[in-house]
């Protein structure tokens, strides 16, 4: 069976998606980290080419280059210069990675269950799951982190079943990139030698076999490394510095800001262990959230029932990697104490591997006297958030599940919404829109105006005053945060966005007489 017709749906459902991303890609407003982003891309790029030391000092350089680097690259190549174009050009690159990602996990999928139904499932599970879809376009970190996770994982099933050397190779560099974009990466590491240890092992008795272990394991690291450290170019003069420097990072990331948790501002470093499940419960759909969950449980059951024939199983053992990928961190984050940023999008990485705990599950279930329940389940699911998603485009970060209130601004009075201002440039664009002055003076709660402003047209940003309250603006904007999720008390709503009965952006008409 060739390869094209072995995974001919996934490919399909990749056209079609890509096909609409490039449709809609333009539909996004800026992420509030995406100028940070691109600076230390910016910077790495200066450092590798022009000798400018800035990188060695700058305060985001515990921040991975993994992606940020070829997305600088490709910005130089196209001899991209307004800034419009360049973000746009970032946001249809970082939503293809996120597509790759999808039709890899289909190939996961595939490769363990050799069904394509379930398969399929498994590239929805992603492509349709609505935070991430959205953040599969302004989101140049924590999507392309999630996605490398991925990819790891694919090559680990490829070379664990096909025991080929270069798998090996690839998979360590694949856990070496994955650690360039965010050091989080290095826990894979750790997940993928524990099952090289077991078979060192199993074979002590055996010579030729165990030089063959020993030497796929040292390929591994190889990978790892050499990618590691090329992908990283501030490694490039001291290694174990640097690496050492930004590990620790992960227990001691230093931010002063609050997130919005259960109706109260709660600074990022001191946030409650329910944290991150409350989250989780909240924004994952409910048919997989449920799988994930009862997957887990039946991963750990069926190791406990025969531990050893499970491990020696190449394709059962990987879903205790897979349960590992998604509890370890859960657990690294609550033992290092580590800061909590909006949501849980510094954690999306451990979403396949839910994921695939939960697909665990539906394959045992499909093959009993359930498939028809099951299957009607993940239709439905599938309906709702097709739905949903063309709904509220393109706020579909906005997600919640129905497990949580949807009435009138519940959603916006307990929790963050639309943290990174997203939706900020439509509101800017609404003005521009109906407010046919040359100029227009737009005030607004932080620093989201200025990023929206990135997004807009070189005539419309001309018109475009930014100003103080002290500025007399004629216009009000916000995204309800920064310790404030209440109305504003100006005299008119000019416009607003509500996603799930919650307004996620008030723009106020500013009676300055």
């Amino acid at each position: 069976m060739s390869i094209i017709k072995k995974y001919f749906p996934g490919i399909a459902l990749f056209l079609i998606f890509l096909f609409i991303g490039v449709i809609h890609y333009k539909d996004y407003g800026p992420g509030w980290d995406e100028p940070i982003h691109r600076l230390i891309g910016n910077v790495t790029y200066d450092y590798i080419f022009n000798g400018n030391m800035t990188l060695k000092t700058i305060e985001f350089r515990n921040l991975g280059t993994g992606f940020e680097l070829p997305l600088i690259f490709i910005e130089k190549w196209c001899h991209l210069t307004d800034v419009r174009d360049i973000y746009l050009m970032r946001h249809m690159v970082t939503h293809i990675f996120f597509l790759i990602g999808a039709l890899s996990f289909y190939v996961l999928a595939f490769r363990h269950f050799e069904h394509r139904s379930i398969a399929s499932l498994a590239f929805l599970m992603l492509a349709l799951n609505p935070r991430l879809y959205a953040h599969s376009f302004f989101n140049s970190k924590d999507i392309p982190f999630l996605v490398s996770f991925v990819l790891a994982f694919t090559l680990w099933q490829m070379a664990d079943t096909k025991q080929k050397k270069y798998l090996f190779l690839m998979t360590g560099a694949a856990c070496g990139y994955a650690t360039s974009i965010r050091i989080m990466g290095v826990l894979l590491v750790p997940c993928f030698l524990v099952y090289v240890l077991w078979d060192i092992v199993n074979n002590l008795n055996n010579g030729t076999a165990l030089k063959t272990i020993l030497l796929k394991g040292l390929l591994f690291l190889l990978g790892f490394c050499a990618t590691l450290y090329i992908c990283w170019p501030i490694l490039w003069s001291n290694p174990i510095f640097y690496f050492k420097e930004q590990f620790l990072s992960l227990a001691h990331v230093h931010w002063d800001g609050e997130v919005y948790f259960k109706g109260n501002n709660i600074p990022g470093s001191k946030l409650p262990i329910s944290y991150l499940p409350v989250w989780l419960s909240m924004t994952i759909p409910e048919v997989w959230l449920i799988a994930g969950i009862a997957g887990c449980i039946a991963v750990v059951v069926a190791f406990l029932r025969k531990p050893v024939p499970f491990l020696t199983d190449m394709s059962n053992r990987n879903f205790l990697l897979y349960l590992m990928c998604f509890a370890g961190p859960l657990a690294v984050v609550v033992v290092l104490g580590s800061v909590n940023y909006d949501d849980w999008r510094h954690i999306y990485f451990i979403y396949p591997s839910l994921m695939m705990c939960g697909l665990f599950l539906i394959h045992k279930l499909y093959a009993t006297a359930a498939r028809s329940i099951v299957y009607v389940l993940c239709v439905v699911q599938l309906i709702m958030l097709t739905t949903f998603i063309v709904k509220y485009h393109p706020y579909q970060y906005a997600y919640f599940n129905n497990f949580v209130s949807h009435k009138d601004q519940y959603l916006r009075n307990h929790y963050d919404v639309d943290y990174w201002g997203i939706a900020c440039r439509d509101g800017v664009k609404y003005i521009l829109d109906h407010d046919r002055s040359d100029s227009i003076k737009v005030n607004a709660t932080s620093m989201i105006i200025d990023n929206s402003c990135l997004m807009l047209s070189p005539a419309d940003r001309k018109r475009v005053i930014i100003t103080g309250r002290r500025g007399n603006p004629g216009y009000y904007i916000t995204n309800f945060r920064n310790n404030h999720p209440e109305d504003y008390r100006y005299p008119e709503i000019f416009y607003e966005i509500k996603v799930l009965n919650s307004t996620i952006l008030g723009v106020y008409k500013v009676n300055n007489k």
